[in-house]
């Protein structure tokens, strides 16, 4: 386990000092699953850790926890940036595109098919049939495009041939998570977004946060982890619990009045 967390503790690192700040985040919780924002470079399926870093897709056996093994690498190209790991099911986000990837029963990813994009950063999560990708410009992704912030909806209920299926502008775009069954969308220092997905299809606007400076979030069952440059911040729902952790990078805050 020891030797499996020193390999792990690098890559968050390494995720956290890319694009000029610690927006990235990959949380693993000790079991052979993971939980991570999308900005994260590696994501836990099954006993296989999956890391990706400008060019690669590198997959890890740690079913021996003591002893994880390089068992493949995958190059897909340059501009690598994000994975997203769902059931079986890595989705890779890049400067020029999402790359959907299948899970062979070797833990090696087969490639299925990918959607293209103008030149920009572009995290991305999924679902059973649809795939939520967020495009923008900037340092490290295309300063010289200013027309590329967006969320991008695709249709992936046939994971070989995904499609567009609603494109809405957003205000440089970041991280995005889904929570209590909504969409949520951080755009840095510009605050945060709530869609709802009543039509998964087609993202409406729900609440916009503008004092919540997101980069990433993670939805867990009751908690919203969201991380900004200020540090990591969890948000609650339940309106009897207000707690502050001492640590000077960790709050909690209730925000039950306003996520309802």
């Amino acid at each position: 386990m020891r030797k499996l967390m020193l390999m792990i503790i690098p890559l968050i690192m390494w995720s956290c000092s890319m694009d000029g700040g610690s927006e990235d985040i990959g949380i693993w919780d000790g079991n052979v699953t993971g939980t991570g924002g999308s900005t994260a470079r590696f994501t836990i399926t099954g006993d296989f850790l999956y890391v990706v870093n400008n060019s690669e897709l590198k997959a890890f056996d740690i079913s021996q926890e003591e002893d994880p093994t390089l068992t493949s690498n995958t190059v897909i190209d340059w501009g690598v940036e994000t994975v997203f790991g769902y059931r079986d099911k890595l989705f890779i986000g890049t400067q020029f595109g999402m790359f959907v990837y299948d899970i062979s029963p070797d833990g090696s990813p087969v490639y299925l098919s990918e959607f293209g994009h103008v030149t920009a950063c572009d995290p991305v999560i999924a679902n059973d049939q649809f795939a939520y990708v967020t495009i923008r410009s900037g340092v490290f992704c295309n300063e010289f495009i200013d027309e590329v912030d967006d969320l991008i909806t695709l249709d992936v209920s046939d994971l070989r041939n995904p499609y567009q299926v609603s494109r809405i502008d957003m205000i440089n775009p970041r991280g995005l998570t889904f929570f209590q069954g909504d969409l949520y969308v951080g755009e840095g220092e510009s605050g945060m977004k709530r869609f709802s997905l009543k039509d998964p299809s087609n993202p409406q606007i729900f609440n916009f946060y503008p004092e919540i400076a997101a980069n990433d979030m993670i939805g867990l069952d009751s908690i919203l982890i969201v991380t900004g440059t200020e540090g990591v911040f969890q948000f609650g729902i339940k309106p009897d619990t207000v707690v502050v952790n001492n640590d000077t990078l960790f709050y909690s805050l209730d925000l039950y009045s306003e996520l309802q």
